[in-house]
């Protein structure tokens, strides 16, 4: 079996949402789920299921940066809108064009994570200990205090090829200023720092 990094998430207080609210964040995490499967040159499987419920499968080398990018994804449609995110690093068969069928320790380990999750924790890594979870615990200071607008620069800057501000700016309309003001309010060139050393990407 080939090794996976599974992220299994929901979305925070999904019934407390507005009319349509919970259809933008889905809308929003496929589009980034496409985004990471560009990264990697491959799909990420990204499944809905119980309503709030999602999952998708990712290369080991972009674990990280699809967990921050997905916070992103949600934060960016509005930033009283979350997810939790529960990840798992193991392998995993994917026997059709879905997860629902998917299986393997990752898959299994990353599904028990969000179940057993505490209500205040919004990321965690299934394994309970090591690097990772201390990036994802101080992971979660930075990413709750974004804005719509940092969320959206951020899952920009985010990407593996490192984009120049210019490069962002010229892909939001804004000036490469405004680009810097938000990289510096978000804190994501330390969530970038955190992604080259575990993910190694």
């Amino acid at each position: 079996m080939p090794n996976y990094a599974v992220l299994t998430g929901d979305i925070v207080k999904s019934s407390q949402l507005p009319e349509g609210g919970l259809d933008r964040i889905f809308e929003s995490l496929t589009k980034v789920a496409d985004t990471i499967g560009g990264w990697q040159g491959a799909p990420t499987y990204f499944t809905r299921n119980r309503g709030d419920g999602w999952q998708m499968a990712v290369s080991p080398a972009f674990a990280l940066r699809a967990v921050f990018a997905t916070r992103a994804a949600v934060r960016m449609v509005d930033k009283r809108y979350d997810t939790r995110v529960a990840l798992a690093l193991g392998k995993g068969t994917i026997p059709g064009d879905t997860l629902a069928d998917a299986s393997g320790p990752a898959f299994t380990a990353s599904g028990q994570a969000l179940e057993a999750m505490k209500r205040k924790i919004t990321t965690i890594f299934a394994e309970k200990s090591g690097a990772y979870t201390a990036i994802l615990r101080l992971s979660d200071e930075i990413i709750k205090g974004w804005t719509e607008a940092q969320a959206e620069v951020a899952l920009l800057a985010l990407a593996p090829d490192k984009p120049t501000q210019a490069a962002l700016a010229s892909t939001l309309g804004v000036t490469k200023q405004t680009i810097q003001a938000h990289i510096d309010a978000s804190g994501v060139d330390a969530l970038i720092e955190a992604c080259e050393v575990m993910d190694g990407a």
